[in-house]
C-alpha cells in the first residue's frame, strides 16, 4: 500500500473515532427529554406548571427539584429547588447554569420542601424528565403529578457517596440484554422483605452499575427498576442467588468486578401498602 493511501486510511479512522467520542450519551429509555423554550427578559433557567395528571388542574404549593444527574435516583437533596408553585401551579427557577438537568415535582402534606414522601403526598412519576438549559432562555417543563399510595421504597441511598469498597456489575434480562435506568440494591442481612440498606447508581445503556458500600462485609443483592412500592407481577426483578438470597462477601477497600444480575418477571403477590417489602 502506498504511503498516501496509508495516511488517508489513518485519517478516516481518526475521524470516526472523534465522531464517536463526541457523540452525546444516550439517555435511559425511561427518560423524556423536553426541548421547549421561551425568552423572558434574558433569564436563564427552567419554568412551567405542576399539574394533577388525572384532571390536568394546577397544583399549588408544590416544589420543583432540579438534579444535575441521576446518581441519587432523583432522591434526596437537589442542586436547585423552586419556591412553592402559585395558584396556577407555575414555578420559575432562574440562574441555573447551561447544561442538562433532571426535573422532579413534589408536594408534601406537611408543607415542607424536603424530607421523605408519605402516603397522600404528590410526586411526578417514575419516567424521568430531563431538559437542556440554554443561556438566555427558559426551558418550559410541565410536570404531571400523582398521589403517593405507599411510603417511598428506599430509606437511604448511597449512590452519590463514593467509597473505596463496593460492587461493579451489569443488570440484564433473561436474554442477556442490558436493562438501562435500573439499579442494584443491597441488604446487610438476608431479610430482603424490607427497604434496602444501599442502592447503586442507575445503570447506563450497557446495564452497568456501581454500588458503593461503607465497609467490607456480607451483603445480599437484588435489582429493581422502580424506587417505590413493592414489585408488581411481571415487573423485572433480580436476585443474587438461585431463588433464595445468597450472601456475597465484599472485602474492605476493594471492588467486586463484573457481577451479573439477571432481571426476570416478578412472580410474587402484590400487596398494596407493603412498599417496604420487595415481595
Amino acid at each position: 500500500m502506498k504511503p498516501s493511501s496509508v495516511l488517508q486510511t489513518l485519517l478516516v479512522v481518526l475521524a470516526l473515532l472523534l465522531v464517536g467520542a463526541c457523540a452525546p450519551a444516550t439517555r435511559p429509555t425511561d427518560t423524556r427529554h423536553v426541548t421547549q423554550y421561551r425568552v423572558q427578559d434574558g433569564k436563564t433557567g427552567i419554568t412551567g406548571q405542576v399539574l394533577f395528571k388525572e384532571s390536568g388542574m394546577p397544583l399549588r404549593d408544590a416544589y420543583v427539584n432540579v438534579y444535575p444527574d441521576t446518581l441519587s435516583n432523583l432522591l434526596g437533596p437537589s442542586q436547585f429547588i423552586s419556591s412553592p408553585t402559585d395558584a396556577e401551579g407555575r414555578y420559575l427557577i432562574t440562574d441555573v447554569p447551561p447544561g442538562t438537568y433532571y426535573v422532579v415535582a413534589r408536594k408534601r402534606i406537611s408543607g415542607q420542601p424536603t424530607g421523605p414522601l408519605s402516603p397522600g403526598d404528590y410526586f411526578s412519576e417514575h419516567q424521568r424528565i430531563s431538559t437542556e438549559v440554554v443561556a438566555g432562555k427558559l426551558a418550559v417543563v410541565d410536570l404531571p403529578v400523582v398521589p403517593i399510595k405507599a411510603p417511598m421504597f428506599f430509606k437511604r441511598s448511597v449512590g452519590e457517596q463514593r467509597t473505596d469498597t463496593g460492587i461493579r456489575g451489569v443488570l440484564t434480562d433473561e436474554n442477556g440484554k442490558p436493562v438501562p435506568g435500573s439499579f442494584a440494591i443491597a441488604y446487610v442481612n438476608d431479610d430482603i422483605k424490607r427497604a434496602p440498606d444501599f442502592a447503586s447508581t442507575l445503570t447506563d445503556q450497557e446495564g452497568r452499575f456501581v454500588l458503593y458500600l461503607p465497609k467490607g462485609g456480607t451483603y445480599y443483592l437484588a435489582a429493581r427498576i422502580h424506587a417505590w412500592d413493592m414489585p408488581r407481577p411481571g415487573e423485572p426483578y433480580g436476585l443474587y442467588g438461585n431463588g433464595e438470597p445468597k450472601p456475597l462477601e465484599v472485602a474492605e477497600g476493594q471492588f467486586i468486578e463484573g457481577l451479573r444480575l439477571v432481571m426476570r418477571p416478578f412472580e410474587g403477590e402484590y400487596k398494596p401498602g407493603k412498599s417496604r417489602r420487595p415481595y
